[in-house]
């Protein structure tokens, strides 16, 4: 295990992801007792508990096909997406080209995935957001976003990435199919009625339904004998969780809705069902 600076400046991983958990990566590690489960992350985004837990086996899912091809291609190339990574400018104009570019590909092949990865760490914030023709629209975050990935923090994700499975599909599903020797780390999209957020999943919004489909899917895993942790802001409807399922609050700092000027601390909590 390492600690969350201990690969780069950019810690555990790659990419950049609005909500990501980077600044709770030592909170989270408590929950992860049990080195031999095979760790199951069905919303994967940056996978930053992942190439920070680094587990000897894993299941990487996610609804965001590019970003599953990402994955891909860091895990089989990381030379040369690194390559075609520094030859790209980090500057609006390059910027809102790739965009352009991006999205008339599917999601599918190395360009693909560097033009993924190249907005992913030059977008605002991290975000990823599309319109409602399915085209990536977040602007160019600025000159400030710091360098690309280097070449050995690309080569140990990779490492990381060859002992797991990547899979491009629904959470219903990955949670659906965990064994009994698992332990599913889920940090959903945050579901909220009351404050605009970007809590984009699929071509829809993750919304209250889907949450309760995520709990449902969670407690069922829990009676077939996996170990549970789940990430949500202090909204979260404790009603629908057991009883037994233990809560710790920590605060976060977070670019609210994705706006500039917004950031401030944030109550998350962590869930689970490990003693």
């Amino acid at each position: 295990m390492t600690t969350p600076n201990e690969k780069s400046s950019h810690g555990p991983s790659f990419l950049r992801w609005a909500g990501s958990k980077r600044q709770s990566l030592s909170s989270l590690t408590k929950a992860y007792r049990d080195c031999e489960r095979e760790y199951i992350e069905p919303f994967a985004g940056s996978a930053a508990l992942f190439f920070f837990l680094e587990p000897k086996s894993a299941l990487l899912a996610d609804l965001n096909g590019h970003l599953i091809n990402a994955l891909r291609w860091v895990r089989d190339e990381p030379t040369l997406v690194h390559r075609r990574l520094s030859r790209m400018r980090r500057d609006a104009e390059q910027y809102y080209y790739s965009r352009k570019r991006f999205n008339k590909l599917l999601p599918y092949g190395l360009e693909s995935a560097v033009l993924f990865i190249y907005l992913n760490r030059n977008c605002f914030n991290g975000l990823w957001r599309t319109n409602l023709s399915g085209e990536f629209n977040v602007p160019f975050g600025g000159t400030e976003m710091g360098a690309n990935p280097p070449l050995e923090l690309l080569q140990s994700c990779s490492a990381a990435l060859n002992r797991a499975r990547l899979r491009h599909q629904d959470f219903r599903k990955t949670i659906g199919d965990v064994a009994e020797r698992s332990f599913i780390y889920a940090d959903p999209p945050y579901f909220t009625s009351t404050e605009r957020t970007f809590v984009e999943y699929g071509k829809k919004s993750f919304g209250r339904d889907d949450l309760v489909d995520l709990l449902n899917g969670l407690k069922l895993a829990d009676k077939r004998g996996a170990h549970i942790a789940l990430t949500y802001n202090d909204s979260i409807p404790l009603d629908l969780l057991p009883r037994r399922w233990k809560l710790l609050k920590f605060k976060v700092t977070r670019n609210v809705g994705g706006f500039a000027g917004s950031r401030k601390k944030q109550t998350e909590i962590l869930i689970t069902n490990v003693d």
